[in-house]
Order: structure tokens, then sequence, then C-alpha cells
């Protein structure tokens, strides 16, 4: 529940990008015993398709990241994600970074070590600030129809029988409207990362058998070697 010190977070989804397990678990334990729903990413690389598939209302950003660091990753939002909160939480504390995160257009700069409290409350202080996208409950690419207030897809009118592996991925494959999706990005969101590379195959050789039953060849699951996978949808 939240705090006397602070606005509850509840329903807020906030994105977590740090490399450092322990500063991501005190992020996580703090932000959620707020009520926030949080996801964490690891690395730089990672955020684009996090964004595409979870639509956070909130980032927090690590800048010394490996794959891509925060100063390209904040860039980066700042040209696709113009409205979207970003506070930056970093170890460069000089004027020059703090002031270099500003020109990139960040909303706020934390210098660690950090209080977990005042992350907490300035988070409370972006999300209230006007500029957050509502959440977006329902997805569609073509005929297939996601809604994850339910808990349900669709083809069409028709329901899919999915297990909650199966709809996660299907939902992660949705959301990106065609583009590719890694086998590491779907283990973190359907298996929650306790899987090894080939282990999501099975749940996508059994949920391309359900699409197929509803919709024939009007929707595929392309395999793309050394990539991942991407959704076809005909029409």
């Amino acid at each position: 529940m939240g705090n006397a010190a602070s606005p509850s977070l509840s329903g807020y989804r906030i994105l977590i990008v740090e490399d450092e397990p322990e500063i991501a678990e005190i992020l996580f334990s703090f932000l959620t015993r707020e009520e926030a729903r949080c996801m964490v990413v690891r690395d730089g690389g990672a955020v684009r398709e996090a964004l595409w598939r979870w639509h956070p209302q909130l980032v927090l950003l690590d800048m010394k990241l490996p794959k891509r660091n925060g100063w390209s990753v904040l860039a980066d939002l700042r040209e696709t994600h113009p409205d979207l909160p970003v506070m930056v939480i970093s170890a460069l504390g000089d004027d020059v970074d703090k002031l270099s995160g500003f020109r990139l257009g960040c909303d706020d700069y934390v210098v660690k070590p950090f209080n977990p409290l005042e992350i907490v409350a300035r988070a409370s202080v972006l999300l209230r600030r006007g500029h957050v996208a509502a959440p977006i409950i329902a997805t569609s690419h073509g005929a297939l129809r996601i809604d994850r207030g339910g808990f349900r897809a669709f083809y069409g009118d028709r329901l899919l029988d999915l297990t909650r592996v199966e709809f996660l991925l299907l939902d992660a494959l949705v959301n990106v409207q065609g583009r590719v999706v890694s086998r590491g990005f779907l283990i973190e969101t359907a298996l929650d990362g306790d899987a090894f590379d080939r282990s999501v195959d099975p749940h996508i050789s059994r949920l391309r058998q359900k699409l197929a039953s509803v919709a024939g060849a009007q929707v595929t699951i392309a395999a793309v070697h050394g990539e991942g996978y991407r959704l076809d949808v005909v029409g």
C-alpha cells in the first residue's frame, strides 16, 4: 500500500533500465510497494522492444548500460516517445553530465547513491504532470485482437484457446505490428526469463497450430534466422 510520505503509484507501469541487479531490485521493491507495476531490463538494447511490448508510463534510466548506453537510449526516447517521462538515475554526477541529460530531454536526474523514497516521490510528481499516456488495454493486427484486460485473444469473433504463455507470446507479436521479436525478449516477457534460448520454440509451435486452426494461412509466425520471430497477418 502507498505510505503517507508519497501518493500511491497504483497501476502505473514503470520501466526500470538498470544493469546492476542490486539497484534494480531496490527500485523494483520500493516502487511495487507503492503498487506500481514494474518491468526491469538489463541493457539499453532491450528498451525498444520493452516500449512496444509493455507501454510504460515512466522510464527510470541508468546511463552506463551494456549494448547501448543511456545517452543513446534517451535520445531515441525523445524522438519516438516525446511525452513519456524519463528519470535518469546515474552515477555520473558532474554538472556537465546533468546538463547533457536535460539537453537530451530527461525530465529528472538523480545521482547515485540515492534514497529510494526520494525516487518514489519524484516518480509520483512526474506521473501526475498530465502527460502520461493512458493504458493500452486492447491491440489489434488485422483480424487478430488482444484483450489484455480480459487476458483473451480473438481472430475475428472467434476466441482462441490459449495457455498463459501462448497468450503472452501472441500479445508480444501482435503489439509490434510485423516487426521481429527476439527470442530473448519473448523469454523475458512470456517465460519470466527463467529459460534457455530455444525453450520458447515449442510454445511458438503450438501457437502456430492454434492460429492455423482458426485462420489458416492468413496468420503465420515466421522464424527469422538469428533474430527471432515475426507475426505475418494477411488482411
